[in-house]
């Protein structure tokens, strides 16, 4: 079945993101948790629980592709190259966001100290997201 050409994109942003969601969540239950920087995922599920999640979470993602095949959707692969230049240029819009000129809206001011050392932290984040960028030229 073939949906008009509005509701098909629609529907495959809404299963791309359902599909990245899968996979996070197929990530955490195999890997046993995540060791962020600010935060960690912890395990706190037996064995047998996530073993039965993992079914479930397979499960869904095959009702996923069956969506998918029902009305039409057919992949688009990406080229890896720009998939990563948009996950730069989100983190460069993160962190741009973190400086204290643009946090200042908080009603709260940095003390001159937490100002720079901030500034200097963000700087050093943008210097190394635009090496990555560099290497994917």
């Amino acid at each position: 079945m073939t949906l008009h050409e509005y509701h098909s994109r629609s529907l495959e942003a809404a299963l791309i993101r359902a599909d990245e969601s899968i996979h996070r969540m197929r990530q955490l239950l195999t890997d046993g948790g995540q060791d962020g920087v600010v935060r960690k995922i912890e395990n706190t599920l037996p064995m047998e629980t996530r073993e039965a999640l993992l079914a479930n979470v397979a499960s869904l993602r095959a009702l996923l592709a069956a969506a998918a095949q029902t009305f039409s959707l057919q992949p688009h692969p990406l080229d890896m190259r720009s998939v990563l230049n948009a996950e730069l240029a989100t983190l460069w819009v993160i962190f741009e966001n973190c400086r204290p000129a643009r946090m200042k809206g908080y009603g709260q001011e940095f003390s001159q100290d937490a100002r720079e050392k901030l500034e200097k932290n963000v700087d050093a984040l943008l210097a190394e997201i635009l090496k990555l960028r560099a290497q994917l030229e």
